[in-house]
């Protein structure tokens, strides 16, 4: 059995996803190669037509573009499609197209529930929120940034957006855009991030200013070994931990089960789903392994 794994890219956190699926194919004694697309969907689908023409089994696809997920399916001809952490519309799976991710509706509201703790303790019902984007156009950064104000807002929290860009998921773009929001002196009570690096950009665009204690809670997704750092250190304030490890190991498990014609343990609806975890000071040491 052949199966092939298509990233969009390699952050810290998709590079452990990428090593989990590595690792849990060598264990179950299946050959896996790993592509990088470096963003770019021909790339990658160009990694899947490569792959069918070469007799593999099944595709991984931590998917570039969400929209472009039928494409993906149709250039894997006969294998079998596991799309990983960047979710698919859910009407194209079947037996043979699944998912294995987390609810990114649940991180979304982790952050926003943290947030309206927060301001409640601090008898505040109206607040100014900037708002850090991943890439536009993907399922998980629209969810994300949708249930965050959500849970706020669920929880009587008026919310104004001060400032609202995209830094496509990166730490350095991040900072850049931060750096010049700062820039304007325009005030606000908290700053959401998609994703760790993101807030870790932001983090260090404060610094950058001269401040030592950040004056507004960052929050951020992901848990990766920076984020939790900061959270022990007083810079960050909040994130969610998604398993990438678990994504990983989750994608193998369907795909070998698909190409053996078994049911999956767990699978609902042809979705694998690996729960969302909120972390705090209070749990941060859980993770930090």
């Amino acid at each position: 059995m052949k199966i092939g794994l298509s990233m969009s890219s390699r952050d810290q956190f998709l590079s452990t996803l990428e090593t989990a699926v590595l690792e849990d194919a060598k264990a179950a004694g299946v050959t896996c190669n790993s592509f990088d697309a470096n963003n770019d969907i021909q790339q990658q689908l160009n990694h899947v037509q490569t792959c069918a023409a070469d007799g593999y089994s099944a595709m991984i696809v931590n998917l570039v573009d969400s929209t472009n997920a039928q494409e993906i399916i149709n250039a894997a001809g006969d294998m079998k499609v596991v799309f990983v952490n960047r979710s698919p519309d859910t009407a194209l799976l079947s037996d043979d197209v699944m998912f294995v991710g987390s609810n990114e509706e649940d991180s979304g509201s982790f952050q926003g529930e943290f947030l309206a703790n927060y301001f409640k303790e601090k008898g505040m019902n109206e607040v100014s929120i900037v708002m850090m984007q991943g890439t536009l156009g993907l399922d998980h950064t629209n969810k994300r940034t949708e249930f965050s104000i959500k849970g706020l807002e669920d929880a009587g929290i008026k919310v104004n957006i001060a400032y609202q860009d995209t830094a496509e998921y990166d730490r350095a773009k991040a900072m850049d855009k931060f750096t010049q929001f700062l820039g304007t002196g325009k005030p606000f009570d908290a700053v959401i991030c998609n994703n760790d690096d993101m807030a870790l950009g932001c983090i260090e665009a404060y610094k950058s200013t001269g401040v030592t204690e950040i004056p507004v809670p960052i929050v951020g997704i992901d848990a990766t070994k920076g984020g939790c750092e900061a959270i022990e250190n007083g810079d960050l304030a909040f994130t969610v931990f998604q398993d990438p490890k678990g994504q990983g190991s989750g994608a193998i498990k369907c795909a070998v089960a698909m190409v053996k014609g078994e049911p999956v343990e767990g699978a609902q609806d042809h979705i694998l789903w690996i729960p969302f975890e909120p972390v705090d000071k209070d749990n941060v040491d859980q993770y930090m392994k």
